[in-house]
Formats: C-alpha cells, sequence, structure tokens
C-alpha cells in the first residue's frame, strides 16, 4: 500500500513539475499579453522622461502591446526606483534608469543599485551635461569660471541636487578646488529658470533644455562633463580637454524587477534594438537632444554599470557629509 501510494505521490510530482514548466513556458512565450508600465523616476519634461516616452512609442509597434508611462518623481530618483524594484516581477513593470541609480546609491538615498533588478541592457546615451552660464557672465571657459570662485569665495551660486550628476560635478569641482555657493535649485527645467532670472550663476544641464537659450545668446556654455565631444556638438569641449578631472556619461537603461524570467528581459532588449535601428526614432532624438542610437547588450551594459557605480561610490563620504 505505501509503495503504490509513493508511486502515485511521485506521478503527481512529475506532472506538477511538467504542468509548472510548461505554464512558465507559456507564460515567456506569449509575453507580453497586457500593456507594460514604464516607470520613469523623475517628472515629465526631462531627458529621462523623454526618452521613456519616444521608446514606448516606438515600442508599442514591435511588441504588440500599449506601454504606459508613469513618472514617479522625487528623492532624486530614488522613490521612482524604489517603487520599481518592489513591483510584481512578473514582466508588466519596466523602469528606465539612469546614472541617478548609482548617484542614490552612493548618496544614502538608497541602499540599493543596478544589482537589485533584472537588467534589460543600456538603450540609450545623452549628449552629455553642460556647464552653463549667462551670456553677460565674466568667463569664456571652466578654468575661467573657477579662478573666479576662488578669487571670491561662495559669492558665484551652482545649482547641485543632492543624487544627482550636478551634485557629483559639483563635489568634483569643489575637490579640485573651486569654491562656489552650491544651492539646490530644482529639476532641470527650474535650473534654467533660475539662471536666466539670475538666482544662480552656473549649472551642469543636458544640452535638450539649453540649446534655445544659446542660440538666442541668453546663454553660453564654458564646456561638457561627458567623456568625450558629442558628435552633434562638437564645437565644445569637454572639462578634461580644458585640464579639470571631471567626466561622467548619461546612459539610459532598462531594468526589470528582480525575479523576473531573465527570458523576458532578453526580448525586451531585442525589441529596443529594433527600435535603435528605426531611422524615425534616430531622428526623433536626433532633434530633440543631440542623441545617436546606442544599445549596449546586457553583459556589457552590466560591465560598464559597475564601472560607474565604482566611480560615484568613491564619492561616498563626501556625498555623506556635504563636505
Amino acid at each position: 500500500m505505501k509503495k503504490r501510494l509513493m508511486i502515485v505521490a511521485v506521478f503527481v510530482l512529475c506532472l506538477t513539475s511538467v504542468w509548472a514548466n510548461g505554464q512558465k513556458e507559456k507564460g515567456t512565450d506569449d509575453w507580453p499579453s497586457k500593456p507594460i508600465q514604464m516607470i520613469v523616476p523623475f517628472r515629465a519634461g526631462g531627458d529621462s522622461d523623454f526618452n521613456a516616452r519616444v521608446y514606448a512609442k516606438y515600442l508599442e509597434d514591435v511588441l504588440g502591446q500599449s506601454i504606459v508611462v508613469v513618472n514617479v518623481d522625487g528623492g532624486g530618483g530614488s522613490i521612482g526606483a524604489t517603487e520599481a524594484k518592489n513591483a510584481t516581477p512578473d514582466g508588466y513593470t519596466v523602469f528606465l534608469g539612469d546614472v541617478a541609480l548609482a548617484l542614490n546609491e552612493a548618496s544614502s538615498l538608497t541602499d540599493f543599485g543596478y544589482e537589485a533588478f533584472e537588467c534589460a541592457g543600456i538603450v540609450g546615451k545623452n549628449s552629455g551635461e553642460y556647464l552653463t552660464v549667462r551670456s553677460d557672465f565674466p568667463a569664456d571657459s571652466a578654468p575661467e569660471l573657477i579662478a573666479l570662485t576662488q578669487e571670491e569665495p561662495n559669492k558665484y551660486k551652482l545649482a547641485a541636487n543632492t543624487g544627482a550628476t550636478t551634485y557629483y560635478a559639483a563635489s568634483v569641482l569643489k575637490k579640485l578646488g573651486a569654491q562656489f555657493n552650491i544651492v539646490n535649485a530644482g529639476s532641470s527645467s527650474e535650473r534654467v529658470a533660475s539662471l536666466k532670472g539670475g538666482h544662480i550663476d552656473a549649472m551642469f544641464n543636458s544640452m535638450g533644455t539649453i540649446k534655445d537659450y544659446v542660440q538666442n545668446d541668453d546663454f553660453k556654455i564654458l564646456g561638457s562633463a561627458a567623456s568625450e565631444r558629442a558628435q552633434a556638438y562638437p564645437d565644445y569641449p569637454t572639462m578634461k580637454e580644458q585640464g579639470i578631472d571631471l567626466a561622467y556619461d548619461i546612459t539610459y537603461v532598462m531594468y526589470f524587477p528582480k525575479g523576473t524570467d531573465p527570458e523576458i528581459a532578453q526580448k525586451f532588449h531585442a525589441a529596443c534594438k529594433i527600435v535603435s535601428e528605426n531611422p524615425e526614432y534616430a531622428e526623433e532624438i536626433f532633434k530633440a537632444y543631440g542623441q545617436f542610437p546606442y544599445v549596449a547588450d546586457i553583459d556589457t551594459s552590466l560591465k560598464l554599470l559597475k564601472e560607474e557605480r565604482d566611480k560615484f561610490m568613491a564619492f561616498k563620504d563626501e556625498f555623506s557629509t556635504g563636505k
């Protein structure tokens, strides 16, 4: 009797295993079978939001499902990142993150970074952030600006938000001897308004938010914080070219909550690759932000994300103390 019961039990377990594997396979094969939510950890109108919405538009054609972009602003991107991390790992919540994920961890705004997610790869690259001042400002290069801050310490206001690239840039410049009065001036669009209104003297912003003001001679650019000159804007030297050891690149990365089937992440990555090869997509991102299509496979992305994290974690003490 016991032997018979054992045989039945083993048979039931085998059937359950086969059914479970079949369901998993079916679920992956059928994905996506309903709309996908894409979380952006910043308010509408910035570069991350733009990249998310453009991708969402073209991904809908590739995946055959609606993609709903949801802005979860606050905490330098940490609130949106936390919501995405804690979402159900069923393949129907994706998170468009950027460099803020590593900066939030280094600033202790969060206790997690890229490893807390299932990475679907880097899917875009910003043309850089630019050190920008008003056109009548008495400096025409980054070294000249730094020299002014040393002549009159704390006079010149530089916008920098905790947990953001702007704060990293300010921290590096401070470590190199600049003596700015560092202030929080809000989002990229708010920084633009503050600079134009004379409430701050300098800021780091992406080209899409400043190019009209530069063309209208309201602002001028003193240098790029990117690791190399942007293809679209070759006239602006990098900070490193000017002898200032500051360089960071802003990439856009797609993440799923940890526990999501890796096959779904791979499928999503493949869909993003298809979008990146669409000429209409390329034209749209170039026109708005001077970007070119840029996609890195998942393994390469993970390597780059680790390098990025290590760079920012080296400033953890400065971020924590504000010194």
